[in-house]
C-alpha cells in the first residue's frame, strides 16, 4: 500500500474531553456563553445535532476541567438535561494538510483500528484532521500512523509550543 505524504503534524497534551449528549441547541449555546464568561478556551470542538438533541465533544486544558465540568453540571441540573462527563487526560493529534484529499481520515482511522485504537473524537477540514485519543495511547497511535504516513524532517514541533488565550480586555461595539 502506498504511503501518504503529509507536511506536518502536531500533538496537544494536557487536555480533557467534556462530553455533552442530548442537550438542546440552546443549552449548548448557554454553555458556550458560560465558558466565554469564565474565559475557558476550547482548542477542539466537535458538534453533531439530531432529533434527540446535540452531541458535543469539547476539548479544554486540563487545568480548566473542574470549572468547566461544574458549569456544565449546573446547567444540566437546572434544566433536567443529561449529566455531562469528562474524560482525561486526552491528546489531540493534528495532521495537515489533507494533501491526500479525504483519503487521510480514512487511512488514519484504518491505521488506528489495526492496533485496536478507537478515537474519542475526530474532526476534519479542508486543511487538517484532528484525532482525540486517551493520552496513554499516544505511543501506539504514533507508531501505527508513522507506519502509513510520510512526514518530512522538521515538519512540525514534537511538543506544543503555542497556546492561544483570551485577552482580559474586551472591546466595545
Amino acid at each position: 500500500m502506498k504511503r501518504l505524504r503529509i507536511t506536518g503534524w502536531k500533538q496537544r497534551r494536557n487536555l480533557s474531553l467534556l462530553a455533552v449528549k442530548g442537550w438542546p441547541w440552546a443549552g449548548v449555546n448557554a454553555l458556550a456563553g458560560a465558558f466565554t464568561q469564565a474565559r475557558i478556551n476550547l482548542p477542539f470542538l466537535l458538534m453533531h445535532g439530531g432529533k434527540g438533541g446535540v452531541r458535543v465533544g469539547l476539548c479544554l486544558e486540563t487545568a480548566n476541567s473542574p470549572q468547566a465540568l461544574a458549569l456544565a453540571q449546573e446547567l444540566a441540573q437546572a434544566h433536567g438535561w443529561p449529566t455531562p462527563r469528562v474524560r482525561e487526560p486526552v491528546i489531540a493529534l493534528t495532521f495537515y494538510p489533507l494533501a491526500a484529499g479525504m483519503a487521510l481520515p480514512a487511512q488514519a482511522l484504518a491505521c488506528l483500528a489495526t492496533v485496536g485504537l478507537k478515537p474519542l473524537a475526530l474532526g476534519t477540514s479542508l486543511a487538517a484532521m484532528t484525532v482525540i485519543l486517551p493520552e496513554d495511547q499516544l505511543a501506539a497511535a504514533v507508531e501505527a500512523l508513522g507506519s502509513r504516513f510520510d512526514l518530512p524532517p522538521g515538519g512540525s514541533p514534537p511538543e506544543e509550543q503555542v497556546s492561544v488565550v483570551q485577552s482580559p480586555l474586551s472591546r466595545e461595539g
